[in-house]
Formats: structure tokens, sequence, C-alpha cells
């Protein structure tokens, strides 16, 4: 029997949006909050219901709240979302195996807790970024880096589950002494996981303007190492380690939600933007793409979902470029019986054109610390060859609305 599907919800809504950040949300008042939140609501109620009669789930393996900013709903909002998502996650009779919120720490408090951890929540993931005040100035971040800290010293004393804590890497007025008492900080409350992203600059955000015309100047590429190089050391003193390119764990910390995005496993998602993945056949499939516009998927959240089928080259390279990300690899294997065709001959033998960033181990492809940091090296590589072997019309992705 297949394991259950995991869930993505999708939460639209901000207090205020970061300067870098390109993500679909919005910024929202309170006032208009309580309107905009109540729709969202009503739609992935009936979505969840829609998703349950065409794919007749069995509960769900792990369930992710994301944004946006989950806690900034109004309490009475997020507490009906968790009351659903839970009846349906529990259907089966049995808990997720994880069950993540997203939050940032100016929302949460002591009754916040109480709330996610009543409805079966048991993994929270903070926004934190930086606590080095000019670059949470730069960023656009709510509150400075005193009250932070405070903020998170709070949700170690009060949360009695796993956290995750998300840093970024790259944002001007950064330092490598702040970076490095950043993660020694996070780390010393008892954070399991730390997820450390270096700064993409997207086209039209504030930041990018900013730094386009010279108002900020932004870290080059020696002192992005630096920063990096600053979080990762202290990270492994910590007892950390490296799973994914841009994720790190102590022992039993890895988010497994995530594991299933980079397992290419079965996941559905609610909430305008929301991304679905479900397997459709050997080596095919079905990717379900909700409206990116908050009415629209308001007024008709299963309609207007746009689904299309990935097979072929491109079913086969994502499968090989999300596990290239991991420090479990691909098996090499597994991935003939999923897709039908020997890796070594559909992408070339990558362990011996690139020694140095992929190696062939217990039958697996496993990048090593520097094939992580240059990943695009070996995957322009394997494309290359890809092209060749699946031939220019194989895997072409013939996206049909629904």
């Amino acid at each position: 029997m297949a394991p259950a599907p995991s869930l993505y919800v999708h939460v639209p809504f901000c207090a205020s949006r970061c300067s870098y950040c390109d993500f679909h949300s919005e910024a929202c008042g309170p006032s208009a909050l309580a309107d905009r939140s109540e729709a969202w609501l009503r739609a992935i109620e009936i979505h969840l219901t829609a998703l349950d009669r065409r794919f007749g789930h069995a509960g769900f393996n792990t369930v992710y709240v994301g944004g946006g900013t989950p806690s900034w709903l109004p309490r009475d909002v997020l507490r009906r979302a968790l009351s659903a998502i839970g009846a349906a996650a529990t259907s089966a009779g049995s808990s997720p195996a994880e069950w993540s919120v997203e939050a940032n720490p100016e929302d949460v408090d002591g009754d916040f807790l109480s709330m996610l951890n009543d409805s079966g929540v048991d993994r929270l993931s903070v926004g934190v970024q930086s606590l080095e005040d000019a670059a949470r100035m730069t960023a656009g971040r709510r509150g400075d880096a005193g009250d932070t800290k405070d903020r998170l010293e709070a949700i170690a004393r009060g949360w009695g589950h796993g956290w995750s804590a998300d840093l970024i890497f790259g944002l001007p007025g950064q330092t490598t002494l702040g970076m490095a008492s950043d993660v020694s900080f996070i780390s010393g409350l008892g954070a399991g996981h730390v997820s450390l992203y270096e700064l993409t600059i997207e086209a039209g955000t504030p930041l990018c303007v900013a730094a386009e015309t010279g108002s900020v100047k932004l870290p080059d590429q020696d002192e992005r190492a630096d920063l990096y190089d600053a979080a990762a050391e202290t990270l492994r003193s910590d007892g950390f380690a490296r799973y994914e390119v841009s994720n790190w764990t102590r022992p039993g910390n890895e988010c497994i939600h995530n594991e299933v995005y980079w397992d290419m496993g079965d996941w559905l998602a609610l909430g305008p933007s929301g991304v679905g993945n479900i397997t459709a056949g050997r080596g095919e499939f079905l990717r379900l793409e909700n409206s990116r516009d908050d009415g629209t998927y308001a007024l008709d959240p299963s309609g207007s979902v746009n689904e299309y089928a990935i097979a072929g080259k491109d079913a086969a390279f994502e499968c090989l470029m999300t596990a290239l990300r991991t420090t479990k690899g691909l098996d090499l294997k597994r991935f003939g019986a999923r897709f039908g065709v020997d890796p070594q001959e559909a992408f070339g033998r990558l362990h011996e054109s690139f020694p140095a960033l992929v190696r062939l181990e217990s039958g697996k492809w496993i990048a090593t610390d520097r094939g992580l940091d240059t990943l695009n090296v070996p995957l322009v590589a394997a494309l290359s060859v890809a092209d060749g072997y699946f031939g220019g019309s194989a895997g072409e992705n013939g996206a049909e609305r629904a």
C-alpha cells in the first residue's frame, strides 16, 4: 500500500513584506486581514474536501503550514484552520509523522504555542534571518535584535517540541562575527535544525532596486563566502551536520516533510500558489499548481488548479536534481526501477566526470560538500547527456487546465 501523501498549506498573508521577498504573499493590516483570512479559510476547507474526494487519501504523512506568515493569521482563524487540517490528517486513525508551522518570533506567545500543541503540531519553523540590527533593518524584518532574542528565548522555554530557525547569509550589514554569534545563540537555545539560505536578489524587490540604485551595497562573493564559513564552522562545532544544500540538523531532527520533496514523493497543496505532486505511473508525475491569484483561488479553489504531467527527461532530471541536493544522494538501483532507465546512461558517469563533486558510494551518487556548493556543474553536464539520451521531444510538458 502506498504511503499517504504529505500536505503543504500556503498562507498568503504577512504583517509586512521583507525587502528581499518575492514569495506569494501580501502585507495585510489587522482590519483587511480579518475578512481576507476568513475567505482563505473557507477556500482551503472546500479544497481539502475536494482533494479527499478525488484522491481518497487516508490521512497525511506530514503537514507543513507555510507562507507568508501563518503566525500572522488571526488566532481564531488559525485555530479553525489547524482543526480542519488535523481532522483530515488523522482520518486514518494515526497522527502525521511530522506537523510543522512557520512563525515569526514577534507573533509568538504562550497562547500561540499552547494552541499549536493542542492542535497536534510538533515542529515550529521560526523565521529569524539575522540577529544583527543593521541587517534586520535592511531586510525589513519586524522587531530589533534584542526583542527577537527575547522572543526566541521564550520559545525555547515554552515550546516542548522540536524547532528550526531560518537564517540568511549575504545580507547587507552582516558581519562574520555576527553570523557566528547568531548561530551560537540559536544553537544554545536548543534548536535542532537550522536552514541557512544564501540571499537571492529577485528582480523587482525593494532590495534589488536599492542595490541597483546604489543605496545599498551587497556583500561581494568573498564576503558572502566568509559569512557562510562563519556560520558553517559554528554549526559543525555545535553538533550540526549538513544534510541538504541549505539545511543543517542535529541527529534525528531532519525535516521529514522536506525530505518528501527531495525524494519526489507525493504531496498535495492547499492555498493560493501551493504546488502538489502525485505519482501518476512509472516515471511520471501529476503536477498541480494552485492559482496564484487569491481572489480566483477563493472563488474556485479546485477549478482554478493548473494540472500537467511531468514525464520522461523532465521527471528523471527533477529526481536527480533534488536527490543530489541531499547527503542521502541518488540510489541508482531505485532510480532505475522508478524510471526504467540506467542513470549512468541517462546522465553520464558523473562520479568519473566530476570526482571532486560527486562520489559513487554503496550504489548511490552522493554530492561531496564541495559538490553541494557547486551542483550546477554536474547538473548542467547531466542535462546535456539527458538531452541526447531521451531525445528532443521526450518529457515535454503538456500543461492542461483542470
